[in-house]
């Protein structure tokens, strides 16, 4: 099954080049902008990227897709899917930054298995696979050792309208900890903690499309994602905090 998971790591990340490509070659130019609801946008970029993804990830395999965007090929079960972020960090994409990217996760009987995020601007390819380590553009990466949160870089997300206690908890860490930066993309956070730059990110109400290849390279990196309770997270958890393992319990005991 190993080589079946390497041969599988590589057709994801040229699936996430290629889609790459396609953010690039729109990237600060006129767009189709679709509004979602009232708080989230996309674009036509997002449908030709998951449109690239069915045809890129499909094989004899035939895995199921599960994408963020309009169209799923499948559900969640005991064997093997893929979970496919096309484009995560769109209203950053739609405004010209460049903190955005692709998300491709492999996902067996609910729990990740292997992982590939590319941040075409950047062009960075992290990527994982179960035991076996995180990589960056093929260079192993690890998480930071920092273990005290009054030095640490925490990031979060925008989910500010949906709930009072999400500004409470961003209120408290951005109390104890060093800083906090919102960068608008789950996937560059990811890659952030991945690679020892900063030292967590907590996330309010997310989806699994935002964490799932996310959490493997984490944890392959030597960091921890668990909810907010300390618990081991399913591809159904909300409320997530992923760390360098070390500032864990801190933000963990702060933000209950």
């Amino acid at each position: 099954m190993e080589n079946q998971l390497i041969k599988k790591l590589e057709q994801a990340k040229h699936a996430a080049f290629e889609m790459g490509k396609i953010q690039l070659s729109f990237y600060d130019k006129c767009l189709r902008i679709i509004r979602k609801s009232p708080k989230e946008l996309v674009s036509n970029v997002d449908m030709k990227c998951q449109e690239l993804s069915y045809d890129l990830l499909a094989d004899e395999t035939s895995y199921p897709i599960l994408s963020e965007e309009i169209r799923n090929t499948g559900e969640i079960g005991e064997d093997y899917c893929w979970i496919v972020d096309p484009l995560d960090g769109s209203h950053n994409f739609i405004a010209g930054l460049p903190a955005f990217g692709v998300s491709i996760a492999l996902v067996k009987n609910g729990q990740p298995i292997a992982g590939v995020i590319y941040l075409p601007f950047y062009d960075l390819s992290y990527s994982a696979i179960k035991d076996h380590g995180a990589y960056m553009n093929g260079q192993k990466i690890c998480v930071s050792t920092n273990r005290n949160l009054e030095k640490s870089m925490v990031t979060y997300d925008n989910m500010f309208h949906s709930d009072i206690n999400i500004v409470k908890r961003f209120e408290k860490i951005l109390d104890r900890s060093f800083t906090v930066r919102i960068t608008g993309s789950a996937i560059y956070d990811f890659s952030l903690i991945a690679s020892g730059k900063i030292d967590s990110r907590v996330w309010n109400n997310t989806k699994m499309y935002d964490f799932a290849a996310g959490a493997i390279i984490i944890e392959e990196a030597g960091g921890k994602i668990t909810d907010f309770k300390g618990r081991p997270i399913t591809l159904k958890t909300k409320d997530i905090i992923a760390s360098n393992g070390l500032v864990h319990d801190e933000i963990i005991n702060l933000i209950n």
